[in-house]
């Protein structure tokens, strides 16, 4: 009977020990997936701050590209709401010809990423206002990954009462 059990034992000892391979395995996989998907997002968010940057109007419909066709994106005036593509081309088309400088911090950008979703915040920066002041502004949203990347949702906000940037 001992040898019954021995060999139970052992063979139990044997498929336990590769369930944990295959899990570590996975796990190991997972993580690999994780990174490149947070990498991804950062690199999206970097062509966004990239854009704002330089301002360049002739690469726009390039910039467009980074946004999914049903895009919701809320400016910080109340006017500021639009949805689809071609309302956001008017919006960073006026930006880049008339609106403050936007720095956000890439880098400090927070990434929640479950499947094929990324949320994510940040507080950047604009100005300098005509006061010649800069000022916090915060930055949400979210993307969705369709073999690529999108922003789904793009959300700016200033806190109030405005927090000067020093």
């Amino acid at each position: 009977m001992a040898k019954f059990w021995i060999l139970v034992l052992t063979v139990i000892t044997i498929f336990g020990c590769n369930n944990l391979k295959e899990e570590k395995e996975t796990q190991e996989n997972n993580n690999s997936i994780e990174q490149t998907n947070r990498k991804e997002v950062v690199e999206v968010l970097q062509q966004f701050q990239d854009g704002y940057t330089n301002r360049d109007t002739t690469i726009i419909d390039e910039f467009l590209e980074k946004f999914a066709d049903d895009i919701v994106y809320m400016g910080v005036a109340s006017h500021e709401f639009f949805k689809g593509k071609e309302s956001v081309h008017r919006l960073t088309l006026w930006d880049w010809k008339n609106w403050f400088d936007l720095r956000i911090p890439v880098a400090e950008v927070d990434i929640r990423i479950i499947n094929d979703v990324a949320w994510f915040e940040v507080v950047g920066e604009s100005g300098p206002w005509r006061n010649g002041k800069t000022y916090e502004i915060r930055m949400v949203g979210s993307l969705i990954k369709k073999n690529k990347w999108l922003f789904k949702q793009v959300c700016f906000s200033y806190p109030a009462p405005l927090k000067e940037v020093e």
